[in-house]
């Protein structure tokens, strides 16, 4: 008999124990999802491996979920519409970029440019161009000026070789006019001399 008692007194507080009150409604303090459900779990009535709890417990859990993940959706929502609008922001931007790079590269063309003519030439084609056209020059003006001193040694020589012909012309015309004179000279005697005989 006192074991039966021992018995009942025991399954009884045991009973009593699994079957003390609980707070069925204590998840919704809870703040995430996992802890909610953790919660709700530990305040079912548990019984010999299943658990026990009404259909009202099952709409509140139900409606808990699908509101949290009802946020959950609408956070997501809110995330891709900010992730959309920072692509706009973005691909506006790097628009603006663009267009910001290409005036740059305008303005470095045109800073390492000059105008020749109205045509736009880089200055290092330019400045190559000029000094390729100034050396030209100079050996052209080199070969003219090796011309020139051959020319004038030319000149000069035959100046000189025709002052010194002119000389010797000179001197023959001189000498063939005393020689003419001379032989005018004779010529007439020769004629006074035969018209006296």
């Amino acid at each position: 008999m006192k074991r039966l008692l021992f018995v009942c007194i025991l399954l009884f507080s045991l009973s009593f124990n699994t079957l003390a009150i609980k707070d069925v409604n204590a998840w919704k303090q809870e703040k995430s999802l996992e802890q909610q459900f953790q919660v709700f779990k530990e305040n079912l009535n548990f019984w010999s491996g299943n658990y026990f709890m009404s259909p009202a417990q099952l709409d509140q859990f139900y409606g808990a979920m699908t509101d949290t993940i009802a946020k959950l959706q609408q956070q997501v929502s809110s995330g891709l519409a900010k992730i959309n609008q920072q692509k706009q922001e973005l691909a506006a931007k790097q628009a603006t970029v663009d267009e910001t790079q290409l005036k740059l590269d305008e303005s470095i063309r045109n800073q390492n440019s000059i105008s020749v003519l109205g045509a736009r030439i880089n200055k290092a084609v330019y400045s190559t161009t000029m000094y390729l056209f100034i050396a030209g020059v100079l050996v052209l003006a080199g070969v003219m000026y090796m011309m020139f001193q051959r020319s004038h040694k030319v000149t000069r020589q035959t100046k000189k070789e025709y002052d010194e012909l002119k000389a010797e012309y000179e001197e023959h015309k001189k000498v063939s006019l005393d020689r003419y004179t001379k032989i005018n000279m004779e010529l007439h005697k020769t004629r006074l001399e035969l018209q006296k005989k």
